[in-house]
């Protein structure tokens, strides 16, 4: 006896559609940096950049072609899977691309806005223990920003707006992860070191991260900046309670990127810019997805 399937509606369709699209871009840009990852490998003599690639390609792959629901939710959450391990391996990439660093351009310009050097004095001017760890906090909540508030639109069964987000943040780590490649930029923390701001748990704690996690030559745009701007514009639109909490802390992380010595202040500034540019054109993609899919289903 056939059991008739309920209708899928268009708003599943055009989730479906879109976390698929995701996929298939990370697919390939997966597959394009290879070279440059292939290339950092032959010349250090390590297989791990490689390896760690290929795996990350492979997984990406067998989600793509796998056609059982049950990969729906690790489709869904693609994006925020590899995305720190896509992060790590510009340091990978940046080497096999082989670009000169471009620190004294970022730096020309920083100079040419700003009478001084805001990632060398702004910690100086509000030498606060007080500020100083609500800053670093701040800037150590990253990834609460960019995770707990998908977390819970999954949680809550809102799919279509969990896609969205991914959709948005796919779209601003893109765009930072193409810039690192033709355009790195090391920073001041690589260049000159932390700013001299109050020590305190709290930034003994982010330097310790950076530490570890860091890649070199992913300064200008600043990502924490780009992605936080974009995981705060989505809150807003999707959850507005969550979204003024993310506003704020993303307003604070903005600060603290400069404060901290981790970014010059252009990063800041174009990590803002990219992060709203970002966001609408997510926008314009998520429409575009639903014209496609009511187009599809007319009669």
């Amino acid at each position: 006896m056939n059991v008739a399937r309920p209708p899928v509606s268009d708003a599943t369709r055009r989730t479906d559609a879109v976390a698929r699209a995701i996929g298939i871009a990370l697919a390939i840009y997966l597959v394009i940096v290879t070279i440059p990852i292939w290339r950092f490998a032959s010349a250090s003599g390590t297989r791990v950049a490689l390896v760690t690639h290929l795996a990350m390609l492979g997984y990406t792959l067998a989600l793509l072609s796998a056609r059982n629901a049950g990969a729906r939710p690790a489709l869904d959450w693609l994006t925020l899977t590899v995305g720190p391990l896509m992060y790590v391996e510009m340091r990978w990439i940046i080497g096999g691309v082989g670009l000169p660093h471009r620190d004294g351009v970022v730096t020309a310009w920083e100079h040419a806005l700003f009478p001084s050097n805001p990632s060398a004095t702004l910690a100086l001017s509000w030498h606060s223990l007080a500020v100083s760890e609500a800053l670093h906090l701040a800037y150590g909540a990253y990834y609460l920003l960019v995770y707990v508030p998908p977390i819970i639109l999954y949680a809550r069964g809102r799919r279509d707006a969990f896609v969205a987000t991914a959709l948005a943040l796919t779209v601003v780590y893109g765009s930072c992860f193409i810039a690192y490649a033709l355009f790195p930029v090391d920073g001041p923390r690589y260049l000159v070191g932390p700013a001299a701001a109050p020590d305190g748990p709290m930034r003994r704690l982010v330097l310790a991260l950076l530490e570890q996690g860091s890649s070199r030559g992913t300064a200008f745009p600043s990502s924490h900046v780009a992605a936080s701007v974009v995981a705060a514009l989505c809150a807003l639109r999707h959850q507005r309670p969550v979204g003024i909490a993310v506003a704020v802390t993303a307003a604070a992380l903005t600060v603290a990127t400069v404060y901290g010595g981790f970014h010059y202040a252009v990063d800041a500034l174009v990590g803002v810019f990219l992060g709203g540019l970002s966001w609408l054109v997510s926008a314009a993609l998520w429409r575009a997805a639903s014209r496609g899919v009511q187009t599809a289903t007319a009669p």
